[in-house]
């Protein structure tokens, strides 16, 4: 994919120009980029060998400032550019179409740009591989409905109200590689309620959880950092609770919360990592947190579209199949 900058036109010029294109053949997405997408202009594009015809075809003549679109080559997969589902590349000047519902960061990608999601505010769903390390300024800055994303477990910078008023965002779990989080990341965040901050951090910027209600941003109980953990597994677990003591399993620490809560929110658990809890302590399922939510209502509420073990039909019976 290849941004390709289209320049103002002024009516004088009834309303078409011309763009010269450094590839051939290139097929282009009709949603624009820039200040003109949110204001109802139309346009139509042509491609003749590499030249880009732009005419705008509503009412109105000319456009006053420049926009953007994104190109494909021939020879790449092209996408559907009707679908609301979005691969994003990473590329300068590239933002996301305004209906996007879900997002899957190219492997290419080692940084979510400035303003790459600005006001997505249909997206529901982000997913960041591990080749990413920086999430810049405003990068999902008032995706309001966002309710779940993956981050990678690389990441290392959070940019200046990055998630800015992502008001339905439940949980972020955060890897031990991130070093620095900067001013009103999380701001408005209010529906956040898991999310706890490495202890190796460097830098944690102002008001990064300002309106994030009743979070805190670290836990006192040793289970519960190990089911927040990236990189948990069965054998983690079983480890702490020898360790540290079962009453750690069955301990109510912050939002009333006890750890498999923290653990059926993270998106790295497994079947093998639920049931070894279990073993130890069946009777946390049912325990409810502050939002009166049990650790199974809490696995169904983030959608575990990325469980590994695809082979069960339903939330449900995956429940089921981790019970001792």
């Amino acid at each position: 994919m290849i941004i390709v900058y289209v320049p103002p036109a002024d009516s004088r010029r009834n309303s078409t120009i011309d763009v010269q294109l450094e590839h051939a053949n290139m097929v282009f997405d009709p949603k624009i980029m820039g200040g003109l997408r949110c204001r109802g202009y139309k346009f139509n594009f042509s491609v003749k060998g590499r030249t880009l015809t732009i005419t705008r075809i509503d009412r109105d003549e000319g456009w006053h400032i420049g926009f953007r679109l994104r190109a494909y080559l021939p020879t790449e997969d092209i996408p559907d550019f009707t679908s609301t589902v979005y691969t994003y590349y990473g590329l300068d000047n590239e933002e996301a179409p305004k209906d996007v519902t879900e997002a899957f960061i190219h492997p290419s990608a080692t940084t979510i740009q400035r303003r790459a999601f600005y006001e997505c505010r249909s997206l529901v769903r982000v997913t960041i591989p591990d080749t990413a390390t920086h999430i810049e300024d405003e990068a999902f800055c008032d995706c309001n409905s966002l309710r779940f994303i993956l981050l990678s477990t690389n990441l290392e910078f959070i940019g200046r109200r990055a998630f800015y008023y992502c008001k339905l965002l439940e949980a972020v779990f955060l890897p031990p590689t991130i070093n620095r989080i900067d001013n009103d990341a999380f701001h408005g965040c209010r529906s956040l309620r898991i999310c706890i901050l490495p202890e190796t951090i460097d830098r944690v910027g102002n008001d990064v959880f300002v309106g994030c209600k009743t979070l805190p941003t670290a836990v006192r109980n040793n289970l519960s950092k190990v089911c927040y953990s990236t990189s948990v597994n069965s054998q983690t677990i079983q480890e702490c609770i020898h360790t540290h003591g079962i009453e750690h399993a069955t301990e109510v620490d912050y939002q009333n919360m006890m750890a498999l809560h923290i653990l059926c929110a993270n998106p790295h658990v497994t079947a093998d990592c639920i049931r070894t809890y279990l073993e130890f302590a069946p009777e946390a399922a049912e325990q409810q947190d502050f939002d009166r939510i049990t650790p199974f209502q809490r696995l169904c509420r983030n959608d575990f579209f990325f469980l590994e073990d695809r082979s069960f039909s339903s939330v449900m019976a995956w429940w089921y199949h981790c019970m001792p």
